[in-house]
């Protein structure tokens, strides 16, 4: 195990604890992840198992818009006659009572001003009166009730505006529901800039707009989104005016989403430039992920990119250390643009907030924040002032990064001691695995967790020999450092004492001097299925062409590229499902044995420009002809295994 070098060139996989494979024994491969955006296609999976689509732009028929269409469409069939009919069986056949009824209709009350009924004692037959007038005599004839008996009149101009006797309508409850959801499909866009847009667009507070989760930037994306008190017909207008967004698939719900109200993601990745040595390794890599998992690491993107980890940052936060925390977020680093470079030079040589506020771009949320609080007081002495001026979701993602940065590595040991085939005395395994998946589901989408928020809702036990033979590999726990877990009783727990030493910190000493830095902790699962496998293995001519299709290209009716059986280049069309606290990133990597830093992946790319960048916006999209793609395929249709899915979560400090 590593200990941290802080600032210690690029974070790398083996640095963060990223160290090893279920199936190692299979030979590994090259190959492009996100070249282009479609290369990595997510659709929410939301509670009801529905796979989150764009499939459509109509707007949704309220339940009354339907009965009232279908009483004005029955009204217009039937003549004034068969309405008199059907009054008159309603009323059994009184032929007096339909006399004076037919005489006041022809004469519009000037031959008789009103009819009153016989008195009726069934509550159930006079409210069918009431609504048989109002539905077939609309307009020309109301009925009331006077003295405990039912009047009937002839309609008058009053009536138009009388809302005495009418019960109160409640337009939203008549919709479905005061929230409209709908599908937001994007392309190369945060979830949140989406969001942001759509409430200066419509004009509305950030509130009105709920989500499930978070969902990558440098991808295509399909997830529900709920806007409290907005009708569809503001949102679909927008469409015209949005560039790489599509909003559609509307209706009303009497409920907004929240944050974890997903079951996870379907993904279609697409790798690649593939280098391997045959199909057959491919096929053998992805069997083993179907049937064996991967590693349930955090990804790449929980420690970001640069020279300093976000994990760096939490470690020296969990130490009470804010000049440190200040220092790492501030400092000069290697692998950005000249202009953050020319900022971050500025501020190490003059410490000047003022001026370092002209340099560092807004977007860089955490040190514009730090710098604005130092030009506030004045003064640079209070580097805790200056750290905790950072919003709370983005301080409190450094810790959990740390939290991740230690789970990784033990992990890592866990296999490295004891390998994967079973459970051993010792481990830990949720007493409640359904508790387990519920935490994990909020955990990713808010970047961290709910234990975090209040108190660890999932308990572990430790296996015994009395019960250990009970269990699966699957079913096995590592704890996230916390004062409100416990940790394996075999070497792994010391291995946490170990590796926490090293930076200063203890995992059983987690109560913070501030209490919003105390971590409670929580529980991760050890090794991942996906669900639902398929996979595709296609060739192709052009480097950069299309070789699947988005929501948005179906909708439009465009067709799947065709192939080229004996072309140059390979490529793995991968579609699995994960649940939301799981990364594909990990599962890509479990089946390449590759590097999946952005670093290695840039290294890699063929095409001019760089990954995502050669992608056209969908409003200029070129369409997929026959010379566009793919498929020599072998194509496989797997059975649902037991698994869970990844989402991205909170970025790290930057994307």
């Amino acid at each position: 195990m590593a200990h941290m070098a802080e600032g210690a060139h690029t974070t790398t996989e083996d640095k963060v604890g990223i160290q090893t494979f279920v199936d190692p024994s299979i030979p590994g491969f090259s190959a492009i992840i996100k070249q282009r955006y479609a290369d990595f296609i997510v659709n929410e999976v939301d509670q009801q198992n529905d796979t989150v689509r764009l499939t459509s732009y109509d707007l949704p028929t309220s339940s009354t818009d339907q009965v009232k269409d279908g009483a004005e469409q029955s009204n217009v069939e039937l003549s004034q006659e068969e309405k008199l009919a059907e009054l008159s069986a309603l009323l059994g056949g009184d032929t007096e009572v339909m006399e004076q009824i037919t005489k006041m209709l022809n004469s519009q009350g000037h031959d008789q001003e009103f009819v009153s009924l016989k008195p009726q004692e069934d509550k159930a037959k006079r409210t069918e009166i009431h609504r048989l007038i109002k539905e077939r005599f609309h307009g020309r004839m109301v009925s009331e009730t006077v003295d405990g008996v039912i009047r009937l009149r002839t309609h008058q101009k009053k009536d138009n505006f009388d809302t005495r006797s009418k019960a109160k309508v409640d337009g939203w409850k008549a919709l479905g529901g005061e929230f409209c959801r709908f599908c937001l499909f994007k392309e190369n866009r945060e979830t949140m800039e989406a969001i942001n847009f759509l409430t200066g667009a419509l004009r509305v507070p950030s509130k009105v707009f709920t989500i499930a989760g978070t969902k990558d930037r440098r991808g295509v994306t399909s997830q529900w989104v709920t806007a409290h008190k907005v009708k569809a017909e503001r949102l679909v207008g927008l469409n015209k005016s949005l560039r790489n967004m599509r909003l559609g698939n509307f209706s009303y719900v009497p409920r907004g989403l929240k944050l974890g109200d997903l079951n996870g993601n379907r993904f279609m990745i697409t790798l690649r430039n593939v280098l391997v040595d045959s199909e057959e390794t491919l096929n053998r890599s992805i069997v083993s992920l179907r049937d064996k998992g991967f590693v349930n690491y955090f990804g790449m993107q929980r420690f970001g990119t640069g020279s300093v980890g976000t994990h760096e940052v939490g470690a020296a936060v969990l130490r009470a250390e804010w000049e440190a925390a200040v220092h790492l977020l501030m400092k000069p680093r290697l692998g950005e643009g000249p202009d953050l470079e020319k900022a971050r030079k500025h501020w190490a040589e003059h410490k000047d907030p003022k001026e370092a506020l002209k340099l560092f771009p807004k977007r860089w949320v955490a040190e514009t924040q730090i710098l604005w609080s130092f030009q506030k007081a004045g003064h640079l002495r209070s580097p805790f002032d200056a750290f905790n001026n950072i919003p709370r979701n983005l301080k409190l993602m450094y810790i959990h990064a740390y939290q991740s940065y230690v789970w990784n590595h033990m992990a890592s040991e866990r296999i490295r001691l004891y390998g994967l085939d079973k459970p051993v005395v010792g481990d830990l395994v949720a007493e409640d695995r359904a508790a387990l998946d519920a935490s994990d589901d909020i955990e990713d989408e808010k970047g961290t967790s709910k234990d975090a928020e209040s108190g660890s809702h999932v308990r572990a036990k430790v296996l015994t020999d009395a019960d250990v033979d009970h269990y699966t590999i699957y079913d096995v726990i590592l704890p996230m450092p916390g004062f409100d877990v416990i940790y394996p009783t075999h070497a792994i727990g010391d291995k946490y004492k170990e590796l926490m030493a090293k930076d200063g910190l203890d995992p059983h000493k987690m109560r913070h001097p501030n209490k919003e830095y105390s971590l409670p902790g929580s529980y991760r699962t050890f090794i991942s299925k996906p669900e639902n496998v398929e996979w595709e293995i296609v060739r192709y001519n052009e480097a950069n062409v299309p070789l699947t299709l988005t929501d948005l290209e179906r909708l439009e009716g465009k067709s799947k590229p065709e192939g080229v059986p004996e072309g140059k280049f390979l490529a793995l069309i991968l579609n699995l499902t994960l649940r939301s606290s799981q990364y594909a990133t990990m599962a890509i990597r479990e089946v390449c044995k590759q590097d999946t830093s952005a670093a290695f992946q840039s290294s890699l790319n063929p095409v001019e420009g760089s990954n995502a960048n050669a992608d056209e916006p969908f409003d200029n999209a070129t369409s997929s002809g026959a010379d566009v793609v793919a498929t020599g395929s072998s194509k496989r249709g797997i059975d649902q295994v037991d698994g869970t899915e990844s989402a991205p979560e909170a970025k790290a400090v930057r994307d």
